[in-house]
């Protein structure tokens, strides 16, 4: 084949997404993915204000200590949702993929079905285990300013940063269900303040 006659990286690439997008659909994971990003950011968001109120409490004043136990905890969370989501999802979708072949009596080895349901469950895998670790690390990036703003300032910014994330994801979740968006932001943020009181005095009876 002349190099005339070879696709282009450009023209492999539009390959590539139509591709993916025809697996998008056909393994119907728009819903499932923004159900697992939303519920997994809002787990990682309230693991932040956690570690935020313990550090605080605890009297860290070293913003590289903050941002190591944020960044490892975001490491744990993404490593376990991630491997969690891919085992669960994978075995969900090769079942469903066996009742199928048993239904049609026609192997599905190699199919657009078949790839289709590797690429949902790797897709789902990564918001999974992606969407939690983002949100922590959003909520630790004042500490990588601390030496400007002081250490206690980063402490406030981090857990205005946390609350922001909070509203956001209430507010993604009002543009899903049709609701007034900032009725749903409060209401992650009411949850967050609970987060917040229910660490504080847990921290407090430790004292």
């Amino acid at each position: 084949m002349s190099s005339s006659a070879r696709p282009t990286a450009r023209a492999r690439l539009r390959e590539l997404i139509a591709t993916l997008k025809d697996y998008h659909e056909i393994a119907d994971v728009g819903e499932i993915v923004r159900r697992y990003f939303a519920l997994n950011a809002f787990d990682g968001v309230l693991t932040a204000v956690g570690v935020l109120v313990g550090g605080y409490l605890a009297g860290v004043i070293v913003p590289r200590t903050i941002v190591i136990l944020m960044l490892t905890t975001a490491v744990g969370m993404a490593v376990s949702g991630f491997y969690g989501s891919y085992l669960v999802e994978k075995a969900e979708r090769s079942r469903a993929l066996r009742e199928l072949e048993e239904y049609t009596l026609t192997s599905l080895e190699g199919t657009s079905i078949a790839s289709a349901s590797t690429y949902a469950a790797i897709v789902i895998a990564l918001v999974d285990g992606g969407s939690p670790s983002a949100a922590i690390l959003i909520a630790a990036t004042p500490f990588l300013f601390a030496g400007m703003v002081g250490i206690k300032a980063a402490y406030y910014i981090a857990f205005g940063v946390a609350f922001t994330e909070l509203f956001l994801l209430g507010v993604f979740l009002g543009a899903v269900s049709r609701e007034r968006f900032w009725v749903s932001g409060l209401r992650l943020i009411v949850a967050g303040v609970v987060a917040l009181v229910i660490s504080v005095l847990l921290g407090g009876g430790v004292n």
